[in-house]
């Protein structure tokens, strides 16, 4: 419980943190663009300056943050060499980017979602860029040291159902798009932190995004568990992203299929069941631990 009450500290401290660094992050990006250079970077309103911001607080932290829970000479479990490493990496990404394929697809089928026009190869390849990265750093930081430091005290069952619920907690935080920036501040940061939480005021929501999220972290959890390292967990994260940003960079939502669909890909009873076919796909392709050998079967 202690552990558990540090970890929420370390959550509020991130957020704070994130609050303080998006706004001379978000100029410093500006005078970069107003040099000629990432220009693309202008379409970006400040919230997501502010996300990434959170992104990197929380990796910054996490050394703090083990420090503080009296860890010494610790190493997360999955973080023990794989010779396996880019086969496991290679089966993470096309299960990750063919699960969402399949929803995509389901998605355009329905007609709840139409193409508007193909993304370029630029947006292409800046989506692959992005999806590794992302998939690298949260896998590191959520599967490797939060449930390497739960594993400590929960247990496996325990470690993976908490770091679980922290994943969807912190990837159910999002400024509400219904407030605007136009003028950032020293304080602008700041004052997006009370609005992060406006989304756990939608049961509907609540019910279905955070529930989503809940059960993709449990599916990345295992995949670490099962294979004792990170690599395809990576895979699954950096597949998946990367078909959800092409996608969404080239179609348009034309209405909801409650329940199967809402507001948001990630809502709905079709994700769910999507994300149920990656977890059966992860058991079958990772068998479990063998008793006793304190890792995966080689």
């Amino acid at each position: 419980m202690r552990s558990g009450a540090k970890i929420l500290v370390y959550v509020a401290a991130v957020l704070l943190t994130a609050g303080l660094l998006a706004p001379p992050l978000y100029w410093a990006a500006h005078a970069v663009m107003d040099a000629g250079w990432l220009v693309f970077l202008r379409k970006y309103a400040f919230q997501k300056y502010f996300n990434r911001s959170a992104l990197l607080a929380a990796v910054v932290l996490l050394w703090p943050l083990v420090r503080w829970l009296g860890l010494r000479g610790w190493r997360p479990p999955a973080f023990r060499r794989d010779v396996q490493w880019g086969r496991r990496l290679a089966q993470g990404l096309m299960l990750g980017a063919g699960a969402f394929a399949l929803l995509a697809g389901l998605c355009l089928w329905s007609g709840a979602y139409a193409v508007e026009a193909a993304p370029a190869l630029r947006v292409v390849c800046m989506a692959a860029v992005s999806a590794l990265a992302v998939g690298f750093l949260e896998e590191a930081l959520f599967r490797g040291a939060v449930q390497g430091l739960m594993e400590r005290g929960a247990g496996t069952a325990g470690a993976l159902w908490a770091t679980s619920a922290l994943f969807a907690v912190v990837h159910f935080l999002k400024p509400d798009p219904g407030v605007r920036v136009d003028e950032v501040h020293f304080w602008s940061g700041l004052a997006l932190v009370p609005h992060m939480f406006h989304q756990f005021a939608n049961p509907l929501l609540l019910l279905g995004g955070f529930g989503t999220l809940l059960l993709f972290g449990l599916v990345l959890g295992e995949a670490a568990r099962r294979t004792g390292s990170l690599w395809m967990s990576i895979g699954l994260h950096a597949g998946l992203v990367f078909v959800k940003l092409v996608f969404s960079k080239g179609t348009v939502q034309r209405m909801q299929l409650p329940p199967w669909l809402g507001r948001e890909l990630q809502v709905g009873l079709a994700p769910v069941l999507v994300l149920l076919l990656m977890w059966w796909a992860v058991r079958r392709l990772a068998p479990a631990p063998e008793a006793g050998t304190g890792g995966p079967p080689r």
